[in-house]
């Protein structure tokens, strides 16, 4: 049985290279984590592809208003695939809702048409505001979407049934995060086969703070624990 997947974010240069002396298995690049993570300076996305060896999944989002983007907003965004798509990362992070929140099923056409076919998505935790999840990810199957990043609902403790059945239903990646912390970690990782930690993997498990490399291989010897 293959270890459980851990995923970290990173906020910046440094904490790439932190992560990247690491035991985890994968990052998640962006800015403004306060606001929930926006998409990256081009220069910090292009060095952080050019310097680490782990696999980088960088964020696609330009407004923590919500997830249903003006046409301005959503040119941006296309705009910000264009780039990423020059230095290849592993993957982009994504959510593009409409206003009945359901998901924009057009705009992550168009999402997928303009990405380069070897980077994969990442649908992010506007998953969390879609109100039939079941249909929402057979819709995110069929627009090839690899991997969902989700808490099930407000509380990822109320919600582990919901991502077990859902890992359950499809080869697509749950990627359990938002709220995981010391002391649920152990119930959410006997739902999912990865885990994604923020604050969890930085120092005084604050956003003010670099990643702690001693705290994150913690963080994978306990998730590979029954």
């Amino acid at each position: 049985m293959k270890d459980k997947l851990l995923e970290v974010i990173a906020a910046n240069i440094n904490d790439i290279k932190i992560i990247n002396e690491s035991n985890a298995d994968r990052i998640e690049f962006c800015k403004e984590l306060k606001k929930g993570g926006f998409t990256p300076e081009y220069d910090d996305i292009k060095k952080a592809c050019e310097i680490s060896k782990l696999p980088i999944n960088v964020m696609v989002r330009n407004t923590d208003r919500d997830f249903c983007y003006t046409e301005e907003e959503f040119k941006w965004m296309l705009s910000d695939i264009e780039f990423i798509n020059s230095v290849k990362p592993n993957a982009i992070v994504i959510g593009i809702l409409k206003e009945d929140k359901s998901i924009d099923i057009e705009r992550m056409k168009i999402v997928k048409e303009k990405l380069d076919s070897k980077i994969k998505i990442t649908f992010h935790k506007a998953f969390d505001e879609v109100l039939d999840k079941i249909e929402g990810l057979k819709i995110l199957k069929e627009l090839g979407v690899s991997t969902i990043l989700t808490s099930g609902g407000a509380n990822i403790l109320e919600n582990l049934k919901l991502l077990n059945e859902l890992s359950n239903l499809s080869d697509i990646e749950i990627l359990a995060g938002g709220g995981i912390n010391s002391n649920n970690i152990d119930l959410v990782k006997q739902s999912v086969e990865s885990i994604h930690v923020g604050t969890l993997a930085r120092v005084k498990n604050s956003w003010d703070f670099e990643c702690d490399l001693n705290v994150i291989n913690e963080i994978k010897e306990r998730i590979k624990r029954k």
